[in-house]
């Protein structure tokens, strides 16, 4: 709708160019005329013909000129109108799928897979919803100080085969030690975070939240845009995954209840 609209825009200011181009052709012929029926003498002649011919160029341009004015307030009112309608339509469509995988979530929560399965199911719908490249689930083990990754999406070199990250390292040692999330963009170098190391893939945008269980922090959620993308994590993405967050909390609560022991040790 929004490029037929940008179309018809441009035949109207096509055929106003090409109404002013008559203009100045009539203008030149007229002048013309004048100037060659004043070499001949014919000064009546000379002006009743020019009163004629300007007098009917003048109504022509004038009648056009509010049929073209008239055409373009409606073309641009109608186009004002669909963009809206488009972008309307998109956001209920965003909106849309936004809530059905939260409904989705939902349903895992109080499903009867296992822990492992709801926790790999969960980190599928925050990856689809956001459009990550990657993304991880990492628990903590307080008894051990360090993450252990319950669920991931992606490859991951900097996490295989290297030991386990402590609780007190790295961006989600920050999260997990202030309790709140953070967003990143382009290449971090930041003395905010305790031995921070240099991945080895440019990452446009990083997001890190906390699950917290009964106030506590009990793992954290990352999630990834890769350079090449160019995707930036904001304020709408740390809200809806903040729900997941809560979600994957409830879980691993319910999970706990049911086999009357701890699975995060905290």
């Amino acid at each position: 709708m929004v490029n037929e609209s940008l179309k018809e825009l441009k035949k109207i200011e096509k055929k106003r160019w090409e109404l002013l181009s008559l203009e100045l052709l009539i203008l030149s012929f007229l002048t013309v005329s004048v100037i060659i029926l004043s070499l001949l003498e014919q000064k009546y002649l000379t002006l009743f013909f020019l009163i004629i011919l300007t007098t009917l160029f003048s109504a022509y341009i004038i009648n056009k000129q509010r049929e073209l004015k008239k055409l373009n307030a409606d073309l641009t009112e109608e186009q004002f109108r669909n963009i809206k309608e488009w972008m309307r339509a998109a956001s209920l469509q965003e909106k849309l799928k936004e809530v059905t995988l939260l409904y989705r979530v939902g349903r895992i929560t109080v499903s009867s897979l296992t822990l492992q399965k709801k926790l790999d199911k969960m980190l599928r719908l925050a990856y689809s919803m956001v459009k990550a490249h990657r993304g991880s689930i990492m628990l903590i083990n307080e008894r051990m100080g360090n993450f252990v990754v319950a669920s991931s999406i992606g490859i991951y070199p900097d996490i295989t085969g290297a030991p386990p990250q402590r609780i007190d390292e790295g961006v989600a040692g920050w999260v997990y030690k202030h309790r709140t999330p953070l967003i990143l963009s382009g290449r971090v170098k930041d003395n905010r975070f305790n031995n921070f190391k240099e991945k080895s893939e440019d990452i446009s945008s990083a997001i890190c939240l906390p699950i917290k269980l009964k106030g506590k922090v009990i793992g954290v959620l990352n999630l990834n845009y890769l350079d090449e993308q160019g995707k930036v994590f904001n304020e709408h993405d740390l809200r809806l995954l903040s729900i997941f967050a809560r979600y994957i909390s409830t879980t691993i609560e319910q999970t706990q209840i049911s086999l009357k022991k701890p699975l995060v040790h905290a």
